[in-house]
């Protein structure tokens, strides 16, 4: 399913709202990241227009689904939703991977 093995995309409003209104959130230096602990396996990356222009933004969404996919055997099951800040257009990857995992540790994401 993809290139991100198991998971799967989340596509539609309702399932949006659902999760912005249950899960945890928890806010990074470059993206605020929601986790909705359950048996689907979803990821969601949103970069809204002032990120960039269209380069930047995917950029940053391939970026984000990179570090996502290295940690693939580490995370929990459950929906992720990533909204992007504009800090990431001048942030390293390195950088950029060690807030994400310290995100995703302190939601409880990762086992």
């Amino acid at each position: 399913m993809g290139s991100l093995g198991e998971f799967g995309p989340i596509s539609d409003k309702k399932d949006f709202n659902e999760i912005y209104k249950l899960a945890k959130k928890w806010h990074c230096d470059v993206a605020v990241v929601y986790f909705l602990e359950n048996t689907n396996k979803r990821l969601a990356v949103i970069t809204g227009k002032k990120i960039g222009n269209a380069v930047v933004r995917n950029h940053s969404r391939r970026v984000i689904k990179s570090i996502f996919y290295s940690l693939r055997n580490e995370i929990s099951c459950g929906e992720y939703i990533f909204i992007v800040k504009s800090k990431i257009s001048q942030t390293n990857f390195s950088q950029i991977e060690k807030s994400l995992k310290w995100a995703l540790k302190r939601l409880g994401a990762i086992k």
